[in-house]
């Protein structure tokens, strides 16, 4: 079975985007390595390609955000090619028992594939273990009850989570689909006039945890 770092880029240039022969341009996430993630944290995500509706259909690495008010393709298709992946009742469905089957379909989906493969790095895992997965829960919890997270603020929404240059609290909020209000709408049903409730951020921590400790097995519920 052929795996996405056997095949070629084939993402069309985007006016305003580095050029896709530049050395900057992420081809794919199998290509990056510790060294070059921390190269690259600096240099601002969508010169390199990083992006959320990024598709790369013909590795099965799609888009299913249909927020916007002309869909080309219904709710719940990928928007580039309209192949439908996802059965999204058991992906709204805030049961974390079989969380793997749930981390499946979120990795059909470009950006979360990058966020469950880019390469951790020192600096990622010294944070993880100075915190741990009770300190790093609680961190994402404080985000999630930060103003702009708590409430949809369209001029906000989608600059909220740090990319390369942030944390693996960070990382797991792109993977898991709570990075921002117009994600959280279409992965995990959340409307835009909804406020966030106490569950809803205790069920985006459940996920966030069990995310960070695919990412980083050896880590420990306290500081290390």
């Amino acid at each position: 079975m052929s795996s996405a770092r056997d095949f070629p880029s084939k993402q069309l240039p985007i006016e305003g985007m580095a050029d896709l022969t530049s050395s900057a341009y992420v081809g794919s996430v199998f290509d990056l390595t510790e060294e070059k993630v921390e190269q690259l944290k600096r240099v601002k995500p969508k010169l390199l390609g990083i992006r959320c509706r990024r598709t790369e259909c013909g590795q099965g690495l799609h888009c299913f955000d249909a927020v916007k008010p002309r869909p080309k393709f219904e709710r719940g298709k990928c928007q580039e090619c309209g192949v439908d992946l996802v059965k999204w009742h058991e992906v709204w469905l805030r049961d974390t028992r079989d969380v793997d089957k749930k981390f499946a379909f979120f990795e059909r989906e470009w950006i979360r594939h990058f966020f469950f493969h880019v390469p951790t790095t020192p600096r990622i895992r010294k944070y993880a273990h100075k915190h741990g997965l009770e300190g790093l829960g609680r961190i994402l919890q404080d985000q999630l009850r930060n103003k702009k997270m708590l409430n949809y603020i369209p001029a906000l929404d989608s600059t909220q989570t740090k990319m390369l240059d942030g944390t693996i609290v960070h990382w797991a909020r792109h993977a898991v689909g709570c990075c921002c209000r117009r994600c959280m709408t279409y992965w995990h049903n959340v409307p835009f006039d909804h406020e966030l409730t106490d569950e809803d951020i205790d069920y985006f921590k459940e996920l966030v945890v069990k995310f960070i400790s695919k990412r980083i097995p050896d880590l420990g519920t306290g500081p290390s």
